[in-house]
């Protein structure tokens, strides 16, 4: 599993991720995307899972705890491939760069959590 975590880290800096407050975050126009791997489950059953949160400068601090402390949170699970999946997810955030197209394209995040700030700017 940690070789596999190496590699889907690897996919996710090779693609503009850069270190922020140790956690990994991408720009994408007006919106922060941060991106936290993490192994969900024990020994070989355990899947690699992205913690994904999306922050806006609009809704003060920043996420100290990285992806956890976004307004927007959303676990996507990696699958069998996960390199291939870490790059399927940074194609559909990296088009998300504002709130507008967040709102169009919430329905793309399955299962993601908004806070009450955040639902309240996506109106």
């Amino acid at each position: 599993m940690a070789r596999t975590r190496a590699s889907v880290v690897k996919t996710l800096k090779a693609r503009g991720a850069k270190a922020r407050k140790g956690h990994l975050r991408l720009a994408v126009g007006d919106l922060f995307w941060y991106v936290d791997p993490r192994v969900e489950g024990v020994g070989a059953s355990g899947r690699l899972v992205l913690e994904v949160g999306c922050w806006t400068p609009e809704l003060p601090p920043e996420p100290e705890g990285g992806a956890v402390d976004c307004p927007l949170l959303v676990d996507v699970d990696l699958g069998d491939d996960p390199v291939a999946a870490t790059s399927a997810l940074v194609d559909r955030i990296g088009q998300i760069g504002d709130l507008t197209t967040l709102v169009a394209r919430l329905d793309e995040l399955s299962g993601a959590l908004v806070d009450r700030r955040l639902r309240e700017l996506l109106g």
